[in-house]
């Protein structure tokens, strides 16, 4: 896999960096991605909640780089020196 830079990015209204990414799986493409935030309560909250939150910022796959927003489900979050890392997978295709 290859190195991805971070980007100005949101998830639901949190203002942060990160990116997606496309990723062969036996099921077809899966989109995952990654945000920092320096609101830890917040993050939390969106890993916790039921609920999808909203990812808008860059997407890489295969050599494109676009801008897109979609739906994704917070996976983990883990304190970085960075500010809180949240780990996402898409819930709908970009």
């Amino acid at each position: 896999m290859s190195l991805y830079d971070l980007h100005n990015a949101k998830l639901n209204e949190l203002e942060g960096e990160g990116f997606a990414y496309s990723q062969k799986t036996v099921y077809g493409k899966a989109y995952k991605g990654v945000f920092f935030g320096e609101s830890e309560e917040e993050i939390e909250k969106l890993a916790d909640e039921e609920d999808e939150a909203t990812f808008e910022g860059i997407l890489y796959d295969r050599s494109r780089e676009r801008e897109k927003s979609f739906s994704v489900e917070v996976t983990d979050v883990i304190s970085t020196p960075s500010g809180e890392r949240a780990d996402f997978v898409a819930t709908e295709k970009p």
